[in-house]
């Protein structure tokens, strides 16, 4: 787990599809391309609020399985998930009739990409996702991960110090430890018309 990445970011719309939690597996399909693309399996994702959401902690997941890039829209076992919002029409997405976000405006380059060449899907079956239940209690005992959330501005920043690497994995530890259980809180936000695909803050360390 040493050599893991860990990728933390601004959820602006925990509505239930960023990420997606369903029958025991959280899913990342939709926002944060640039996330989905690099991580792998063994990395560690944090998705803590922004400002809209206190910047409370959201979820903590590690990616352990990454289908290759298209395969969540073509493969029946992944068909019934709530973020699985695209189905192939002759090698391009078409988005669901049943689809439950992203229906008020054509998302379908940065979710996808119009060929699947950007449908990087992270998967999870190792998670804590806390969403409308989780806290900022984080910034009491972690002062290096309240510094980078509250300074967390747009973009993607890579190589932070060993001591907030660290921090990060305590808290995961300190989590993994307190809850057994893995689904913590319902989503945050009953508006599934919010769109994640905005430019929003993250980092890599």
């Amino acid at each position: 787990m040493s050599s893991s990445k860990i990728y933390v970011y601004k959820v602006v719309a925990d509505s239930g599809g960023a990420p997606c939690v369903w029958e025991g597996a959280l899913s990342l399909a939709l926002c944060k391309p640039k996330i989905r693309r690099a991580a792998r399996e063994g990395d560690i994702v944090f998705g803590f609020g922004g400002k809209d959401y206190g910047e409370r902690l959201i979820y903590i997941a590690e990616v352990t399985g990454k289908p290759p890039v298209g395969e969540y829209y073509r493969e029946p076992c992944f068909a019934k998930r709530p973020d699985c919002i695209y189905e192939d029409k002759d090698g391009s997405p078409a988005r669901k009739r049943s689809a439950r976000y992203h229906f008020l405006t054509d998302e379908r380059q940065k979710d996808v990409g119009m060929k699947f060449e950007n449908a990087f899907v992270l998967l999870s079956e190792n998670f804590r996702y806390f969403g409308k239940n989780g806290t900022d209690s984080y910034k009491q005992e972690f002062p290096s991960v309240k510094i980078l959330i509250e300074g967390l501005k747009r973009g993607h920043r890579v190589n932070y110090s060993c001591q907030l690497r660290s921090e990060l994995m305590a808290l995961k530890d300190r989590l993994w430890s307190q809850y057994d259980k893995m689904i913590l809180g319902p989503p945050t936000d009953p508006d599934r018309t919010r769109v994640c695909n905005r430019e929003t803050p993250s980092a890599e360390c």
